[in-house]
């Protein structure tokens, strides 16, 4: 009997300590996904990316037409072509099929990895503006909105963090 009200002593101090901490924690939320569509850097990010791979693009993009337009002449002339004709004209269709995807995937890493390298360097500049705001407010925690099912407006920081990163 004297263990089991020791144990519901110790139950009701951890119980209240609980609470009490919970009482002094200050939480906010912030909505990433958010922020992120309000950055006017973004536009900009876009414009810049879109200027460092327009050649590539173009150049990716003229020989997807040259293939179209060999296959085109190709159909057009195959019942006047004998069989080695015919094969090379396959064989130059494969190579140049060939070098089309091997230049479009690598167009499309490259585009890839910057896009994930100008986000990062956004992601950097949310966070920091969550720190700051963090630290200027004395909020203990931040959680993400898309994990939490309902908040007070009151407790959404989102604005602030879009009116830190348009400075």
């Amino acid at each position: 009997m004297k263990q089991i009200i020791k144990i519901a002593g110790v139950l009701a101090l951890m119980l209240s300590a609980g609470a009490a901490y919970a009482q002094s924690t200050k939480v906010a939320v912030v909505d990433t996904a958010l922020v992120f569509q309000k950055m006017p850097q973004r536009e900009q990010v876009a414009n810049k990316l879109k200027g460092e791979f327009s050649s590539r693009v173009k150049e990716v993009q003229k020989m997807e037409a040259d293939g179209r337009s060999f296959i085109e002449k190709q159909q057009k002339d195959m019942a006047f072509m004998n069989d080695q004709q015919k094969a090379d004209a396959q064989k130059k269709l494969n190579d140049m099929q060939g070098s089309y995807v091997q230049k479009r995937r690598k167009l499309e890493e490259d585009q890839a990895r910057r896009e994930h390298e100008e986000r990062q360097k956004m992601l950097k500049s949310i966070q920091s503006a969550v720190t700051s705001i963090t630290q200027s407010q004395g909020i203990d925690l931040v959680v993400e909105r898309g994990a939490v099912i309902h908040v007070s407006p009151s407790l959404d920081i989102t604005q602030q963090v879009i009116s830190r990163v348009s400075k």
